[in-house]
C-alpha cells in the first residue's frame, strides 16, 4: 500500500482580521454608548440646557444629538453645561481598546445624581426650601451602566474562520 500526504499550515491574515474587528468595536460602542446616552437622558431633566449639555461632547463622537435646549428657565446655562463635562471616544485597534469617558463637574447635577434636593438641598447651589420639579436623586450612572451592560453582554467577535489560509508546506 502506498499513501502520498501533502502537509499544509495555516496562516491567519492578521491585519485583515484586525481591520475588520476595528470596524466591529467601533460600531458596538457607537451602539452601547446609544443605549447608555438614552438610558441617563430619562432622568435628566431640561430646564436651563445646563445639565443635558454636559453630554453633548460624548453623544457628538457618535454624531449623536442632546436636546439641551432652555425649557422654562429664564436663562439659557447650555455653555455652562459645556464648559463643566468632557466626553470622548477611545478607539486604538493596535491595543484592542475601545471605550467612552463621560464626565461633569457641574455642581448641581453631581449634587442631584446622589441626593434629593428638594429635602436635601445644598445650600450653595439652592436656597431652601428648593422646588425641583425632579429633584433627584437621578442614579443617572447605574442607570447609564446597566444600558451599557445589555449590550455589551451580547457582544461576538468576527470570525476567525475567513482570514485563515492555507499554504502547503515547503519540501
Amino acid at each position: 500500500m502506498k499513501a502520498t500526504y501533502s502537509l499544509r499550515y495555516p496562516r491567519i491574515d492578521v491585519e485583515a482580521y484586525r481591520r475588520a474587528l476595528d470596524t466591529h468595536m467601533r460600531e458596538v460602542l457607537a451602539q452601547s454608548l446609544m443605549a447608555w446616552l438614552d438610558a441617563v437622558l430619562v432622568e435628566i431633566p431640561n430646564w436651563s440646557g445646563a445639565s443635558r449639555a454636559t453630554f453633548i461632547q460624548v453623544a457628538n463622537t457618535i454624531n449623536a444629538s442632546v436636546d439641551a435646549s432652555r425649557n422654562g428657565a429664564p436663562y439659557d446655562r447650555t455653555s455652562e453645561g459645556l464648559a463643566n463635562s468632557r466626553g470622548e471616544m477611545t478607539a486604538d485597534k493596535m491595543k484592542g481598546i475601545y471605550t467612552f469617558t463621560y464626565g461633569t463637574s457641574l455642581p448641581w447635577l453631581v449634587w442631584n445624581e446622589y441626593h434629593n434636593a428638594n429635602s436635601d438641598p445644598d445650600a450653595t447651589k439652592w436656597k431652601p426650601p428648593a422646588k425641583l420639579l425632579k429633584p433627584g436623586p437621578y442614579g443617572f450612572q447605574e442607570k447609564g451602566a446597566k444600558a451599557f451592560q445589555r449590550v455589551a453582554d451580547t457582544v461576538r467577535l468576527p470570525k476567525v474562520a475567513p482570514y485563515v489560509k492555507s499554504y502547503p508546506a515547503k519540501k
